[in-house]
Protein backbone atom coordinates (compact mmCIF):
# COMPACT_ATOMS: atom_id res chain seq x y z
CA UNK A 1 0.00 0.00 0.00
CA UNK A 2 1.52 3.37 -0.96
CA UNK A 3 2.29 5.85 1.80
CA UNK A 4 1.81 9.62 1.92
CA UNK A 5 5.57 10.09 1.98
CA UNK A 6 5.49 13.76 1.03
CA UNK A 7 2.92 14.71 3.70
CA UNK A 8 3.69 12.99 7.00
CA UNK A 9 1.60 13.88 10.02
CA UNK A 10 3.63 15.39 12.86
CA UNK A 11 2.76 14.18 16.35
CA UNK A 12 4.50 16.04 19.20
CA UNK A 13 3.99 16.32 22.94
CA UNK A 14 4.97 19.88 23.92
CA UNK A 15 7.62 20.07 26.65
CA UNK A 16 5.23 21.84 29.03
CA UNK A 17 2.67 19.01 28.72
CA UNK A 18 4.92 15.94 28.89
CA UNK A 19 4.75 15.63 32.67
CA UNK A 20 0.98 15.97 32.85
CA UNK A 21 0.36 13.45 30.06
CA UNK A 22 2.91 11.02 31.48
CA UNK A 23 1.37 11.26 34.95
CA UNK A 24 -2.04 10.24 33.57
CA UNK A 25 -0.50 6.95 32.46
CA UNK A 26 2.15 6.19 35.07
CA UNK A 27 0.14 7.47 38.06
CA UNK A 28 -2.40 4.63 37.91
CA UNK A 29 0.38 2.10 37.19
CA UNK A 30 2.37 3.15 40.24
CA UNK A 31 -0.79 3.17 42.36
CA UNK A 32 -1.48 -0.44 41.32
CA UNK A 33 2.10 -1.41 42.19
CA UNK A 34 1.84 0.21 45.63
CA UNK A 35 -1.63 -1.09 46.51
CA UNK A 36 -0.81 -4.62 45.38
CA UNK A 37 2.50 -4.60 47.24
CA UNK A 38 0.76 -3.33 50.40
CA UNK A 39 -1.85 -6.10 50.23
CA UNK A 40 0.69 -8.85 49.51
CA UNK A 41 3.50 -7.68 51.81
CA UNK A 42 1.97 -5.58 54.63
CA UNK A 43 4.85 -6.40 57.01
CA UNK A 44 7.28 -4.73 54.56
CA UNK A 45 5.51 -1.38 54.63
CA UNK A 46 7.67 0.39 57.19
CA UNK A 47 10.48 2.88 57.39
CA UNK A 48 13.13 0.21 58.06
CA UNK A 49 12.27 -1.71 54.86
CA UNK A 50 12.37 1.53 52.93
CA UNK A 51 15.80 2.44 54.33
CA UNK A 52 17.19 -1.04 53.62
CA UNK A 53 16.06 -0.79 50.01
CA UNK A 54 18.77 1.79 49.30
CA UNK A 55 22.44 0.86 49.02
CA UNK A 56 24.55 2.41 51.80
CA UNK A 57 27.06 3.84 49.32
CA UNK A 58 25.61 6.79 47.35
CA UNK A 59 28.00 6.01 44.48
CA UNK A 60 26.11 2.75 43.95
CA UNK A 61 22.86 4.71 43.68
CA UNK A 62 24.51 7.08 41.21
CA UNK A 63 25.84 4.10 39.23
CA UNK A 64 22.35 2.57 39.10
CA UNK A 65 20.90 5.85 37.85
CA UNK A 66 23.58 6.45 35.20
CA UNK A 67 23.56 2.80 34.14
CA UNK A 68 19.77 2.89 34.05
CA UNK A 69 19.74 5.90 31.71
CA UNK A 70 22.22 4.18 29.38
CA UNK A 71 20.24 0.92 29.44
CA UNK A 72 16.96 2.78 28.90
CA UNK A 73 18.21 4.51 25.76
CA UNK A 74 20.05 1.38 24.65
CA UNK A 75 16.82 -0.64 24.76
CA UNK A 76 15.12 1.92 22.50
CA UNK A 77 18.05 1.73 20.09
CA UNK A 78 18.30 -2.07 20.10
CA UNK A 79 14.64 -2.61 19.25
CA UNK A 80 14.48 0.17 16.68
CA UNK A 81 17.66 -1.13 15.04
CA UNK A 82 16.01 -4.55 14.69
CA UNK A 83 13.13 -2.95 12.76
CA UNK A 84 15.14 -0.51 10.63
CA UNK A 85 16.63 -1.34 7.24
CA UNK A 86 20.02 0.12 8.15
CA UNK A 87 20.14 -1.37 11.67
CA UNK A 88 22.37 0.45 14.15
CA UNK A 89 23.55 2.85 11.44
CA UNK A 90 20.13 4.51 11.83
CA UNK A 91 20.39 4.94 15.60
CA UNK A 92 21.69 8.12 17.25
CA UNK A 93 22.14 8.85 20.95
CA UNK A 94 22.56 12.22 22.65
CA UNK A 95 21.17 14.75 25.09
CA UNK A 96 18.29 17.05 24.18
CA UNK A 97 19.49 20.28 25.79
CA UNK A 98 16.17 22.12 25.98
CA UNK A 99 14.73 19.27 28.08
CA UNK A 100 18.07 18.20 29.63
CA UNK A 101 17.09 14.72 28.62
CA UNK A 102 19.07 11.87 27.08
CA UNK A 103 17.57 10.48 23.91
CA UNK A 104 17.77 7.74 21.35
CA UNK A 105 16.72 8.68 17.83
CA UNK A 106 16.02 6.45 14.84
CA UNK A 107 16.76 8.38 11.64
CA UNK A 108 14.64 6.28 9.30
CA UNK A 109 10.93 5.44 9.22
CA UNK A 110 10.06 2.03 10.67
CA UNK A 111 6.76 0.20 10.88
CA UNK A 112 4.31 1.15 13.61
CA UNK A 113 4.72 -2.10 15.57
CA UNK A 114 8.50 -1.70 15.61
CA UNK A 115 8.32 1.92 16.70
CA UNK A 116 5.86 1.23 19.51
CA UNK A 117 7.83 -1.86 20.62
CA UNK A 118 11.02 0.19 20.85
CA UNK A 119 9.21 3.01 22.57
CA UNK A 120 7.73 0.75 25.25
CA UNK A 121 10.68 -1.58 25.82
CA UNK A 122 12.53 0.43 28.52
CA UNK A 123 9.34 0.91 30.53
CA UNK A 124 8.50 -2.78 30.28
CA UNK A 125 11.99 -4.12 31.04
CA UNK A 126 13.12 -1.57 33.62
CA UNK A 127 9.81 -0.44 35.13
CA UNK A 128 7.03 -2.98 34.93
CA UNK A 129 9.12 -6.18 35.10
CA UNK A 130 11.05 -5.17 38.28
CA UNK A 131 7.80 -4.00 39.92
CA UNK A 132 6.11 -7.32 39.13
CA UNK A 133 9.19 -9.16 40.43
CA UNK A 134 8.87 -7.14 43.67
CA UNK A 135 5.24 -8.20 44.00
CA UNK A 136 6.29 -11.85 43.89
CA UNK A 137 9.32 -11.53 46.16
CA UNK A 138 8.40 -8.72 48.56
CA UNK A 139 11.56 -6.79 47.66
CA UNK A 140 11.13 -3.11 48.50
CA UNK A 141 14.32 -2.34 46.54
CA UNK A 142 12.96 -3.85 43.33
CA UNK A 143 9.62 -2.10 43.90
CA UNK A 144 11.33 1.29 44.19
CA UNK A 145 13.53 0.51 41.15
CA UNK A 146 10.40 -0.40 39.16
CA UNK A 147 8.56 2.73 40.25
CA UNK A 148 11.51 4.98 39.39
CA UNK A 149 12.04 3.50 35.94
CA UNK A 150 8.31 3.38 35.21
CA UNK A 151 8.28 7.11 35.92
CA UNK A 152 11.41 7.57 33.80
CA UNK A 153 9.52 6.00 30.89
CA UNK A 154 6.52 8.27 31.39
CA UNK A 155 7.17 10.34 28.26
CA UNK A 156 7.64 7.15 26.25
CA UNK A 157 4.35 5.72 27.52
CA UNK A 158 2.56 8.99 26.74
CA UNK A 159 4.00 9.10 23.21
CA UNK A 160 3.08 5.49 22.45
CA UNK A 161 -0.43 6.11 23.79
CA UNK A 162 -0.86 8.88 21.21
CA UNK A 163 0.04 6.42 18.46
CA UNK A 164 -2.71 3.94 19.39
CA UNK A 165 -5.06 5.25 16.66
CA UNK A 166 -2.48 5.38 13.86
CA UNK A 167 -3.30 3.08 10.95
CA UNK A 168 -1.46 -0.26 11.41
CA UNK A 169 0.24 0.01 8.01
CA UNK A 170 1.82 3.36 8.92
CA UNK A 171 5.52 4.02 9.07
CA UNK A 172 6.83 6.16 11.93
CA UNK A 173 9.95 8.30 11.97
CA UNK A 174 11.31 9.74 15.18
CA UNK A 175 11.23 13.52 15.44
CA UNK A 176 14.85 14.73 15.52
CA UNK A 177 14.42 17.45 18.15
CA UNK A 178 11.09 17.01 19.97
CA UNK A 179 9.28 14.32 21.93
CA UNK A 180 7.36 13.14 18.94
CA UNK A 181 7.40 11.59 15.52
CA UNK A 182 6.25 11.81 11.93
CA UNK A 183 3.58 9.35 10.82
CA UNK A 184 3.54 8.24 7.20
CA UNK A 185 0.00 6.94 6.78
CA UNK A 186 -1.22 4.66 4.02
CA UNK A 187 -2.68 6.40 0.98
CA UNK A 188 -6.31 5.35 0.72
Amino acid sequence: MPLKEDHPRELIIPVDRVGKQALRIIGPMVLVYLLTYTVLWPANINLESFKQAFPANPLIVLGILVGGVILHEGLHGLVWALFSKRGFRSIRFGILLKMLSPYCHCTEPINLVGYISGGLMPGLVMGIAPAVYALFTGSMGWLLFGIFFTAAAGGDFAMMWLLRKAPPASLVKDHPSELGCYIYEPDH
